[in-house]
């Protein structure tokens, strides 16, 4: 005995199957519309650029020797038991959305630790973190360099803090082959 499709299908189920393909229907007619109708439920608003292809972001690069700070009392340098703190750059990322005239917004984010030492009496870091956006080529002058001045609460006698930047101050032409390096910058040591 064959049983038709329309037999099988009870009314309830009937109603679902006829909804979803009038809405794959609507769907497929607005094209670009900023509206999804879904059965049963309210309109859900939807932005162009939730299908946009992503934006390619510029490859970062950790300055040779840049990771780690190491904090002595004065006078009193690589002396273990006058270790004020060390900090250190253990993960970073970037993500790029598309601006006007062909710009891309860099947004980046750093993170890492700071241990207080032996002779750390409790108190503030501020952690010098250069950031700059060097164009390809050898021999390249960055476009743009700024060191983030990212302060650290240490308590005396502390664990390790954890310390994290996140900015979008940079933006760069979408067709500019750039790539971002960073460290820890000291300037001059004495």
């Amino acid at each position: 005995m064959m049983f038709s499709v329309f037999q099988a299908v009870t009314g309830a189920k009937m109603k679902t199957i006829l909804g979803l393909g009038i809405s794959a229907t609507v769907l497929a007619a607005c094209g670009g519309a900023e509206k999804i109708i879904a059965g049963g439920q309210e309109p859900i608003e939807i932005s162009p650029e939730t299908f946009a292809p992503p934006v390619p972001c510029p490859p970062m690069q950790l300055q040779s020797n840049t990771y780690l700070i190491r904090k002595y009392q004065r006078g009193k340098e690589n002396e273990q038991d006058h270790l004020l703190y060390q900090a250190t750059v253990e993960d970073w990322a970037n993500t790029c959305t598309a601006e006007a005239g062909n710009q891309r917004r860099i947004k980046m984010g750093f993170s890492g630790d700071v241990t207080p030492g032996p002779a750390w009496k409790g108190g503030d870091v501020v952690l010098p973190l250069r950031v700059a956006i060097i164009p390809g080529g050898p021999d390249a002058k960055p476009l743009e360099s700024e060191i983030f001045k990212v302060p650290v609460s240490l308590p005396a006698g502390s664990a390790t803090e954890k310390w994290t930047l996140i900015d979008s101050k940079f933006a760069v032409a979408q067709s500019d082959s750039v790539k971002i390096v960073f460290g820890f910058d000291e300037g001059r040591r004495r």
